[in-house]
């Protein structure tokens, strides 16, 4: 099973705990190329050895940040490693016909070869939808809808990136990076999902889903949605973590990001994990400054009140 992934050196525990899930889980030997621009020998050693006894071959795929202009949309959600996938054509191995891409910020929880060997049918890529299954036209912005006004014209179903099985085969001779270079100019730099709108325009056509809420159940759709961490642990494959994450302190958190603490426990990695959680919560003063914004809010509302009660009574 070939896999990839992206990702820079902050993102190595997460990254770590997603493959280490998928190891876990999967019936045959995983390949997982891994695209980066900064990961050392040492990181790569230290992964082989943490993933070689779940069945985890790790592959480096060093990528040239400066194929990626300074134009393009990044913030402390999208990173520029985001965009690294957009050139897989350019630099996997050409034997590879198919692959699975994986974000980071999910765990494997049942095996994957029904997904990973599904027949292509001719599309060129098999994916879920996004949001959870929440993902009408309405909940995009105004440059998005503009975008994709042909296809939702033809009833097009947005698909959430961070679960693709790829035609890699079929793409390569479809495709170049130069296509998604193109493709940002065409939308002059204003996605507003970045690399996952591209993907969607490029590629809407050439589209087959699978369910959601089997193979991309977002957590906390799902938590909203009365759904617990024991049915999640029994009937999910892949449960992902958009968003807020559970390794992160200054969040609202829910049982079902137990799932992903418990394949955390299964690397070496996780003492470190758990340390930094516990040394956030106790030096992290988010809640306080909550607690002193409200107490101004109120004691502001308690001041119009009182003005407001003043008026009253002149009236009266």
């Amino acid at each position: 099973m070939n896999v990839i992934t992206a990702l820079n050196r902050k993102y190595i525990p997460y990254t770590l705990v997603m493959l280490t899930s998928l190891g876990i889980n999967s019936k045959e030997s995983v390949d997982a190329y891994l695209l980066h621009s900064e990961l050392t020998g040492e990181d790569e050693k230290f992964l082989k050895g943490a993933l070689e006894e779940h069945g985890v071959n790790i592959h480096l795929v060093a990528i040239d940040r400066s194929m990626f202009s300074d134009k393009l949309p990044r913030n402390e959600q999208w990173s520029l490693e985001t965009y690294f996938r957009l050139m897989m054509f350019d630099v996997l191995p050409d034997n590879i016909s198919r692959a699975l891409y994986l974000d980071g910020d999910m765990v494997i929880n049942k095996d994957l070869t029904d997904l990973y060997n599904m027949d292509f049918a001719d599309k060129e890529i098999i994916a879920c939808d996004d949001k959870g299954g929440f993902n009408q036209k309405e909940g995009y912005g105004p440059k998005h809808n503009e975008m994709f006004r042909e296809a939702y014209e033809h009833d097009y179903r947005y698909f959430n990136a961070g679960v693709m099985l790829l035609n890699l085969e079929l793409m390569r001779k479809r495709y170049s990076f130069k296509t998604y270079l193109d493709a940002f100019e065409a939308w002059n730099y204003q996605m507003e999902a970045p690399d996952q709108d591209i993907l969607n325009w490029v590629h809407w056509k050439n589209v087959d889903y699978v369910d959601f809420a089997y193979y991309d159940l977002f957590a906390r759709v799902a938590h909203t949605s009365g759904i617990t961490y024991e049915e999640v642990k029994k009937d999910v494959a892949i449960v992902h973590f958009p968003g807020a994450k559970p390794w992160e302190n200054a969040n609202y958190h829910f049982g079902i990001e137990k799932l992903w603490w418990d394949y955390a426990k299964k690397t070496p990695l996780y003492q470190e994990l758990l340390e930094g959680f516990v040394e956030s919560a106790v030096t992290d003063n988010s809640i306080e400054l909550f607690m002193r914004n409200l107490d101004e809010k109120n004691r502001t509302q308690a001041d119009l009140l009182q003005q407001l009660m003043a008026k009253v009574k002149e009236i009266m």
